[in-house]
């Protein structure tokens, strides 16, 4: 039997099918030219489809749909825009005073454009207002770097003094207190003094004491409590009195400590300063009479008082005590100590 070969125009159209086959597989292995993220071509689209998602009345669904966004297009010029809308929808929360989805949805961001300074400062501030000091420093930290703004500078003062990071807290607080007046840094002035105080700088806790006790004196800050204001005048001029002392000017370290007992009648150190300035003076019965009431008190500097009340009492009465008695209970009376 004589095998029988399929017609010519068979054949052609065979041909013509398997060629069209093998165009078609060749245009899927020529690469594809890739799209610059930053052109105009994908500006145009991105910009469609964000205002596309603008046109979602939700909040939060239109917020997802932004973050989604930022995750498909993360080089888009659409981004700082996409940014700004984001922003607007988290400023809501903030202003409901909901610091949780405030923190969540800023961390959500973030954690797609790192450097968005719109979502670090909303960051920074939903910690601040929670007490999260420790995250609060760490945002502020990254904002003041590329920005040195004096709220930045505010919130990290605060921030490390509620962490008791003295070293840290120093240098944001005294560049507050020597851009702004004072009537706007006192809060910070203050603990600066302490800090130096602690570091053995009476002059420089001295310097930043005058400051708020010359805009201030017996009249407290706005908003500040009397009472609470009284402890500080006590502690700055204290401060004021130490630095003086540390001179040798006895005269302006009693004037100072003066000012400190009357603003704080039971704290014992005022007393004892002026004791011991009245004595290296010269005035030696102002010096018992001062020392008789750290001994009353019976506070932290009631022993070494006790001591030296006794050296200049006993060459001025015939080597004894007689009669202390009745200096201590005089002190006690000015005092208002009964018993």
């Amino acid at each position: 039997m004589t095998a029988r070969f399929p017609d010519r125009p068979l054949l052609i159209l065979f041909g013509l099918l398997l060629a069209a086959l093998s165009l078609r597989q060749a245009s899927f292995a020529i690469p594809q030219e890739k799209i610059d993220p930053k052109s105009d071509y994908q500006y145009r689209k991105d910009y469609a489809q964000v205002d596309g998602i603008m046109k979602e009345t939700e909040p939060q669904k239109r917020a997802d749909m932004l973050l989604a966004f930022a995750k498909e297009h993360p080089q888009s010029r659409m981004i700082p825009y996409v940014s700004g809308y984001y922003s607007q929808i988290v400023a809501t929360n903030a202003q409901a005073g909901a610091w949780p989805k405030v923190i969540a949805m800023n961390e959500a961001f973030l954690a797609l454009v790192p450097d968005d300074k719109a979502a670090l400062g909303s960051l920074l501030g939903a910690y601040f207002q929670t007490n999260n000091f420790a995250k609060a420093v760490e945002a502020g930290e990254k904002i003041y770097a590329s920005t040195p703004d004096k709220g930045v500078a505010y919130v990290l003062a605060k921030s490390y003094l509620q962490l008791k990071n003295t070293e840290k807290f120093l240098p944001y607080a005294e560049k507050l207190v020597a851009e702004l007046p004072i009537e706007q840094s006192y809060e910070f002035a203050l603990p600066v003094a302490g800090v130096h105080a602690s570091k053995k700088d009476l002059a420089k806790a001295s310097e930043y004491a005058s400051k708020v006790m010359n805009a201030f004196g017996e009249k407290p800050p706005q908003g500040v409590d009397a009472k609470a204001w009284k402890q500080s005048q006590s502690f700055a001029f204290g401060l004021m009195g130490a630095g003086a002392y540390e001179k040798k000017d006895y005269a302006k370290a009693i004037e100072y400590y003066q000012k400190a007992s009357a603003a704080s009648p039971q704290a014992d150190e005022p007393y004892y300063v002026i004791g011991m300035s009245k004595w290296r003076s010269q005035d030696l019965e102002g010096a018992m009479a001062a020392l008789a009431k750290v001994v009353v008190l019976n506070k932290t500097f009631a022993p070494k008082a006790k001591e030296y009340l006794e050296q200049l009492y006993k060459p001025l009465h015939n080597n004894t005590l007689d009669g202390l008695e009745e200096v201590l209970a005089k002190a006690k009376a000015e005092l208002g100590i009964s018993g």
